[in-house]
C-alpha cells in the first residue's frame, strides 16, 4: 500500500508559493505565532508565509526563515490537508560535501531521502529553541562543516537546492519528472518501493524510541 501511494502521487520540486505577510489560513492551535515569535526572538530572518501550491486540499502556510549565522533555513507548517491537521517545522543546513541535514518535530514531516544524501533527525520537542538546540547538537556530532546561505539569497538558494536534489534523484533512476520544465515528479517503482520501505522501517523505529533510534537517518 505503501508503495502504491507513493509511486501514485505526484509531487513538486518547489511547492511553496509567493511569500506573504500573514498565513493564508487561520491557525487557531497558536503553533505558528509560538514557534515563529520564538524564531524571531532568536535572531531568525523572517521572510514571509508561503502557501502550499500542491493544490485546494492543501490548505497549508509555510513560514520561511533563516538563522542569523545563515547556517539553517527553516520552514514552520500549519493548516489542514484534506482536513487532517497539519503543524511541523524543518530545520535544514547545507553541508560543504553537499549533503542536507534536517531537523523536524513531527513524525508526519519525515521523509527519508531514497538517495541518501538529505538525512533527518526526528525531535519531538515542544519548543522551536529546543529544536535548534537539537539540530546543532545532530550538526556537532556529525562532524558537518556547513555551507552557509548567502546573504539576501537565502530563499533563492534552498530552492536551487531542492532542484539539484531531485535532479541527482532522477539520474539515479529513483523518480521521473512529469513535465519538461521538471516541477513536478514521481517515484519510478523501484523509488517508490526504496521508499516506503524505508519510511516503514526508519518510522517504526523511531515510533518506538521516541526518535532516539536511529538519530540521524
Amino acid at each position: 500500500m505503501l508503495t502504491i501511494t507513493a509511486r501514485i502521487e505526484k509531487r513538486m520540486v518547489w511547492p511553496y508559493g509567493t511569500p506573504e505577510p500573514q498565513p493564508q489560513f487561520p491557525d487557531s492551535t497558536g503553533y505558528a505565532a509560538q514557534w515563529v515569535g520564538d524564531a524571531a526572538r532568536a535572531g531568525f530572518s523572517f521572510f514571509g508565509w508561503s502557501p502550499d501550491l500542491k493544490g485546494p486540499r492543501y490548505h497549508v502556510s509555510y513560514a520561511l526563515l533563516c538563522s542569523p549565522e545563515r547556517d539553517c533555513f527553516v520552514i514552520i507548517g500549519v493548516g489542514t490537508i484534506l482536513s487532517m491537521n497539519l503543524r511541523g517545522t524543518w530545520i535544514y543546513t547545507h553541508a560543504t560535501d553537499d549533503r542536507v541535514f534536517c531537523s523536524t518535530d513531527n513524525q508526519s514531516c519525515v521523509e527519508i531521502d531514497v538517495a541518501r544524501r538529505w538525512r533527518s533527525q526526528l525531535a519531538p520537542v515542544r519548543t522551536f529553541t529546543e529544536l535548534i538546540q537539537r539540530h546543532r547538537k545532530l550538526l556537532q556530532d556529525e562532524r558537518v562543516t556547513v555551507q552557509p546561505f548567502a546573504a539576501g539569497r537565502e530563499a533563492d538558494e534552498f530552492k536551487s537546492l531542492r532542484e539539484e536534489r531531485y535532479q541527482a534523484i532522477s539520474r539515479q533512476g529513483l523518480i521521473a519528472f512529469t513535465d519538461t520544465s521538471a516541477t513536478h515528479w514521481r517515484y519510478s517503482y523501484w523509488g517508490a518501493f526504496k521508499l516506503a520501505s524505508l519510511n516503514y522501517t526508519i518510522g517504526l523505529l523511531r515510533g518506538v524510541t521516541g526518535g532516539r533510534i536511529p538519530k540521524c537517518a
